[in-house]
């Protein structure tokens, strides 16, 4: 043994971004790192080896042999796809790891850190989008969720793929429409591009077509609140959408208060004009709203999480007094 510490890694991944830290049962962060994104039902094999990578390269960075590493916690999105836990398993077989793992999903992770005791309402809009909190008997309760491809709207790729449609279906009458216009010189100008149709057979054919698709949330949501009409209509949609799922999570749980406290969790969410929308939408439910953000990043959530499984004990003082590393900006 190098002492008597356990290792544990955490790792938060979403479809577009993730992040890994290593630490030890004293809570301090040893290393830290990024990979692109390894949500399950979008890349399956690829995130399989982007997370193998990402564990290799924090054991090397923090100078600790992979084989000394106690839990590892993969807090990822599409942790049901049993395709790509097979995939993680079978590369994590090669080194002997693959019994050290807990894979769970990123939502609950980034729940750990953001609502302390199990208690509060999470809501995460980044490249997708998912609410969850817990009811009297503990058991976690979801809205959206369902995928990017399966009806989430307001996520950020739902928000970059209405955006392409407009364009798709209006290409013949941009010329001379203000907010059209707008639109296509934000897309064109984000992908450096001069040639619409090149640049969208350009994404669909990239591997990474859903974080690049998601990129474009944070441009059009700076058009809405320039008074963008197609923008703010996006923006519109998306928002009363993420209201719903709150005031469906509540009234799931028959939370009666009129004062709420939401845990933010991601990127759009972030946004204060977009944010500010939500809080429009609900505003006739609740007279009272508060938004809380942590700055420690989910991973955390997900290294507590596994390291729980193989009875090792840290809280998160004891991560704050270790110093996290990773921030939650994504």
């Amino acid at each position: 043994m190098i002492d008597d510490l356990n290792y544990i890694i955490g790792i938060d991944g979403g479809a577009s971004n993730t992040r890994g830290i290593l630490m030890n049962s004293d809570g301090e962060t040893l290393s830290s790192g990024y990979e692109k994104g390894t949500n399950l039902n979008i890349f399956g094999e690829l995130a399989a080896e982007r997370i193998f990578r990402l564990i290799m390269n924090l054991c090397k960075s923090a100078k600790i042999p992979f084989e000394y590493l106690d839990a590892i916690g993969l807090g990822l999105a599409g942790a049901s796809d049993q395709i790509g836990r097979d995939e993680i398993f079978k590369k994590m077989d090669m080194v002997d790891l693959s019994k050290k793992i807990l894979i769970t999903n990123d939502a609950e992770a980034a729940y750990a850190i953001n609502c302390p005791g199990d208690i509060g309402f999470l809501i995460t809009v980044g490249t997708g989008v998912i609410c969850l909190t817990r009811d009297v008997r503990g058991r976690i309760i979801r809205t959206a969720g369902k995928g990017h491809y399966n009806g989430d709207i307001g996520s950020g790729f739902w928000l970059g793929k209405q955006m392409l449609e407009n364009l798709i279906l209006n290409e013949s009458s941009i010329l001379g429409d203000k907010d059209l216009e707008e639109l296509m010189e934000l897309v064109l100008s984000h992908h450096q591009s001069k040639n619409f149709k090149n640049t969208i057979d350009n994404i669909n054919q990239h591997e990474d077509a859903v974080s690049i698709i998601a990129d474009l949330a944070k441009p059009l949501i700076e058009l809405a609140e320039k008074k963008n009409e197609i923008a703010l209509s996006i923006i519109h949609e998306g928002t009363h959408s993420i209201a719903n799922y709150i005031k469906s999570l509540t009234e799931t749980i028959e939370y009666n208060s009129k004062n709420i406290v939401l845990a933010g969790n991601g990127s759009v969410i972030e946004n204060n004009f977009f944010r500010q929308c939500v809080n429009e939408d609900l505003k006739f439910d609740f007279s009272d709203i508060k938004w809380t953000f942590s700055t420690i990043s989910a991973a955390y959530g997900a290294a507590i999480m596994a390291a729980k499984i193989y009875d090792i004990d840290i809280q998160m003082t004891d991560i704050l007094k270790g110093g996290p590393l990773a921030s939650t900006s994504s």
